[in-house]
C-alpha cells in the first residue's frame, strides 16, 4: 500500500493531518489535469479548491482496492466537467438575453442594457436564487440549504426571476416593459 492510499484511509477515519498530506501530495497531479481542460489559472486554483473540497466530502466513498491517485483524478474530472457545463450554461444564457437585448431600447437615455445589470436589478431574493441556480449551475436543492429556505421556495424565486427577466427584456413598440416583482 503506498502512503497516498495509507493518509487517505487515515483520513476516512477523521486523521485531518493526513487529508493535509493527501492534499499537498496530489495537488500538482490536480493541478496538471486541470490544466488540460484550458482553464485560466484563476480557475484551475478554483479546480483545486472543489477537488480537494468533494474528497474531503466524500472520503467514504474512497476504497481500499482502488489507486487513490485515481480516485483523485476522477473527482478533478468531475469537476473539470461541471465547470465546463457552468462555463457553457452562462455563456448560452449571456447569448441568448444579449441577443434579445439588441432590440430592446430602455426608457433612459443609455444606448444598452447589460444582463449584469438586468439581473442586479432583480429583487435581492429573485436575484441570489437565479444567480445560483442558472449562473453558479447548484441544483435546486443544494440552494435551498445555501439560503436556509424550502426547496418549493427556491423554485418559485427561480421561476419569479425567469418571468421578470422575460418582462424587462419584452419589446413593446421598440419600448422597454418593466414591472418590478417583488416579494419572496
Amino acid at each position: 500500500m503506498d502512503d497516498l492510499t495509507r493518509d487517505l484511509i487515515l483520513a476516512q477515519d477523521g486523521d485531518l493531518e493526513a487529508f493535509s498530506r493527501v492534499a499537498r501530495v496530489a495537488q500538482p497531479d490536480i493541478r496538471r489535469f486541470c490544466s488540460w481542460f484550458n482553464a485560466t489559472t484563476v480557475d484551475i486554483e478554483d479546480l483545486i479548491q472543489e477537488t480537494l473540497l468533494r474528497m474531503y466530502r466524500h472520503l467514504d466513498s474512497f476504497h481500499v482496492e482502488s489507486r487513490a491517485m485515481s480516485w483523485i483524478l476522477s473527482i478533478a474530472r468531475r469537476v473539470c466537467l461541471d465547470h465546463a457545463r457552468q462555463s457553457a450554461r452562462r455563456q448560452r444564457l449571456s447569448i441568448a438575453l444579449e441577443r434579445n437585448l439588441a432590440s430592446v431600447r430602455p426608457h433612459t437615455d443609455s444606448p444598452t442594457i447589460h444582463l449584469d445589470e438586468l439581473i442586479h436589478g432583480l429583487p435581492e431574493q429573485l436575484r441570489e436564487s437565479f444567480v445560483l441556480v442558472r449562473i453558479f449551475g447548484f441544483g435546486y436543492a443544494d440552494v435551498a440549504d445555501i439560503l436556509g429556505c424550502p426547496l418549493g421556495t427556491v423554485q418559485s424565486r427561480v421561476a419569479r426571476a425567469r418571468s421578470t427577466l422575460a418582462l424587462l427584456l419584452a419589446d413593446t413598440d421598440g419600448q422597454l416593459i418593466y414591472q418590478n416583482h417583488t416579494g419572496a
